[in-house]
């Protein structure tokens, strides 16, 4: 079992009184550690840091939680293994009722944990992913953000619950898809690449923003735009990406069939060499 840590001290219990507990009044982030670093950390940071914003939240030191951080996975049996480093941001504790006060002082917790293996042949042979039932509710003020209100990824994620399939689609009220329950999802059309808009629901993860800047060193122009669930079988090629495992081809979603990674191929190649090492198998 892992440690807790809150202001470089172990912990083994939250308030009672906490918002995060109560009304899931916080934030969290989910890093890589890779050789001993966090991986994109400046992604992560200026997410959380948009997020203190939104919630009208305290944000903590960021070097202060990036020192703590390293120096707890260091002293950890984890110690040159790869690792996930994770960060929780609550409003701190309450009087019972919604209402607080701006800029309140928050609890900043975090915990590092073994990295989740990924199976070498699903960068290889590509991963099957299906259309969930579940739908985003639609909120502008909280699209793009990792808010602890994730029961629509919990529903969803339920929904895969002893079936074969890696990864289920997400979509809103209109029909267009937004995102995977843990993941970005992109589309190849010849040297097109497209990805969901996200200004009104879903998770801008801080992969899918490393891949756009990325690709600006390919020949690829890119589409941020809706895409409609009957769009899927118009593209050519599809994948998806994720702070811990990088990039996976899709070779499948319910009856969709992809059977060529060409282009994903040469896009993977790209983020080897931009320090994303699981993408080099």
């Amino acid at each position: 079992m892992s440690n807790w840590f809150s202001n470089n001290k172990v912990i083994n219990n939250i308030s009672i009184e906490d918002r995060g507990l109560h009304y899931g009044d916080g934030l969290f982030e989910t890093i890589a550690i890779r050789e001993g670093k966090l991986r994109l950390w400046e992604y992560h940071l200026s997410r959380l840091k948009k997020g203190c914003k939104a919630l009208n939240l305290k944000m903590p030191s960021g070097d202060f939680l990036k020192k703590s951080i390293i120096n707890a996975y260091r002293d950890s049996k984890l110690n040159h293994s790869p690792a996930i480093a994770k960060i929780i941001i609550t409003a701190g504790k309450s009087k019972r009722g919604y209402g607080r006060k701006k800029n309140t002082i928050p609890s900043e917790l975090f915990s590092i944990f073994p990295a989740t293996q990924i199976d070498p042949l699903n960068y290889k042979n590509g991963i099957e992913l299906t259309l969930c039932k579940t739908r985003l509710a639609v909120n502008s003020i909280t699209a793009g953000l990792k808010t602890l209100n994730r029961l629509e990824q919990v529903l969803a994620k339920i929904e895969l619950e002893g079936t074969h399939f890696f990864e289920g689609l997400t979509m809103d009220s209109e029909n267009n898809i937004i995102c995977g329950t843990m993941s970005n999802i992109f589309f190849v059309k010849e040297n097109e690449i497209y990805t969901p808009c996200l200004k009104k629901c879903g998770v801008r993860g801080v992969m899918r923003k490393h891949l756009l800047f990325c690709l600006d060193k390919l020949d690829f122009s890119v589409r941020i735009q809706p895409i409609k669930a009957g769009d899927m079988k118009y593209f050519d090629e599809a994948f998806i990406v994720n702070s811990q495992f990088g990039l996976l081809p899709i070779k499948r979603c319910d009856d969709i069939k992809w059977s060529t990674f060409k282009r994903t191929r040469t896009i993977m190649s790209l983020m080897a060499s931009n320090n994303i090492i699981e993408c080099s198998i």
